[in-house]
């Protein structure tokens, strides 16, 4: 169950979204060495912040247990955006996520239906699994008494 916590690893290996809002400089600025004049369009891009080395070692290898460890900033982690234009139901998507993932995996084993590999796909600013998806077959159904144990938080 402490892994339903970790869940974030699995948006910031593949955010829903490339990227944020565009937003326009409105007054001078540096940022990370660059300057920036007003009127300039910045454009975030979540997948390469998520990416970065200095803020997620070993940016390509998914590992929930980092979020275990850690609670990351909202500059760090960005999955719906941020700030006043963030996406109005990232807590209940989470939540949501969290609930669906442990009823399924406290009532079901799972097996993979093939070995093949996943990639994801751009479909327009959003990534979303390739048209196959990942298929799954239920290989057994789980004891009650494991079910009664798993507790879900908010």
């Amino acid at each position: 169950m402490p892994y339903l916590t970790a869940l974030p690893e699995t948006l910031r290996i593949y955010p829903i979204a490339l990227i944020c809002t565009p937003r326009m400089v409105q007054e001078s600025l540096q940022v990370a060495g660059y300057k920036f004049e007003s009127g300039t369009v910045l454009v975030p891009c979540i997948y390469l912040a998520h990416r970065r080395a200095e803020t997620y070692p070993q940016p390509e290898q998914f590992n929930p247990e980092r979020f275990l460890k850690q609670k990351f900033s909202p500059y760090e982690y960005l999955p719906f955006g941020g700030g006043s234009r963030g996406c109005i139901g990232t807590a209940f998507s989470m939540y949501e996520m969290k609930l669906v993932l442990a009823t399924i995996l406290s009532r079901f084993e799972l097996t993979l239906a093939n070995q093949r590999p996943v990639y994801p796909v751009r479909r327009g600013i959003t990534i979303v699994p390739s048209s196959n998806g990942v298929q799954m077959v239920v290989s057994g159904e789980r004891q009650a008494a494991t079910r009664e144990s798993l507790v879900i938080s908010p």
